[in-house]
């Protein structure tokens, strides 16, 4: 969430051309920002003090100083712009890449997205063939940072029939239940290990054999280290979500990068013990 780092110098917010309650939407730089602000406030402040501290200091020193500073302003900056094209302007919005890339099966009758309150960065019901059977929200405030609590609060959320509370340990919905589990930006929010195990364990258990999560994330990675700053590390590496494949026992199928900063990874459900 599907920002990020949401408790960093960027952020995933909701997709911004279509709002689910049909409602006025903004831009992907604005909500960034709303759900970060103290980070950017703070960012903004000490680059400036610090850009005025270096006028009163010796040539190297001020230097030094001033160009600290002027890379922070320059990274918060750069940040709002990269995710104001990839949430607002990328080929990210309007989903087709699901089935253009063969990142989900054949066959698709029922699936489900897994999110934090954010839902709308995919636009899953307009590229999937099928029924969304659910769209469960692993929401915990002590899981996740405090950026997602104040995104939560500021984004618009329509009522579903198909919306329900989950946890990251529980998914809400029966063994066997879905072709496909669509994951956007919301994995990375789970900050604990074993939770995260807990997690992708669920995931293989509401997939029928056959079917496929649909993992989307940013990586930490040099793409989102130039855009994002020591903000990427609140993302993880990619070696952490072929583990955590590997611990359900869900096989990497396909692999694509939507953007230069935004993975797509599908991982598919074996009968157990038939992954390689």
């Amino acid at each position: 969430m599907n920002g990020s780092p949401t408790d960093g110098v960027s952020g995933e917010p909701p997709r911004g051309a279509v709002a689910r309650d049909g409602g006025p939407t903004s831009t992907a730089a604005l909500r960034i920002f709303l759900y970060n602000w103290p980070t950017y406030l703070v960012t903004w402040s000490l680059a400036l003090v610090a850009m005025g501290a270096a006028l009163k200091l010796p040539f190297l020193y001020a230097f030094v100083v001033a160009s600290g500073g002027a890379i922070a302003l320059a990274w918060s900056l750069a940040s709002l712009a990269v995710s104001t094209y990839v949430y607002d302007r990328s080929p990210l919005v309007a989903g087709r890449w699901l089935l253009g890339e063969a990142l989900v099966p054949a066959r698709v009758t029922e699936w489900a997205t897994v999110h934090a309150g954010l839902d709308a960065e995919v636009n899953s019901a307009a590229a999937l063939p099928g029924r969304c059977v659910a769209r469960l929200d692993i929401y915990e405030r002590a899981l996740m940072t405090p950026s997602i609590a104040r995104a939560r609060l500021l984004t618009p959320h329509a009522d579903d029939a198909v919306d329900r509370p989950s946890t990251a340990q529980a998914l809400s919905l029966a063994d066997d239940s879905c072709d496909t589990v669509i994951v956007a930006f919301t994995a990375h929010e789970i900050r604990d290990r074993r939770v995260r195990e807990l997690f992708f364990l669920e995931l293989r258990r509401i997939l029928r054999t056959g079917g496929r999560v649909v993992l989307v994330e940013h990586l930490r990675d040099f793409p989102n280290f130039a855009a994002f700053g020591p903000g990427f590390f609140h993302f993880l590496a990619r070696s952490e979500w072929l583990r955590l494949a590997a611990h359900a026992e869900l096989t990497p199928v396909a692999e694509v990068r939507i953007t230069p900063w935004v993975m797509a990874l599908a991982l598919e459900k074996s009968p157990r013990g038939a992954q390689p």
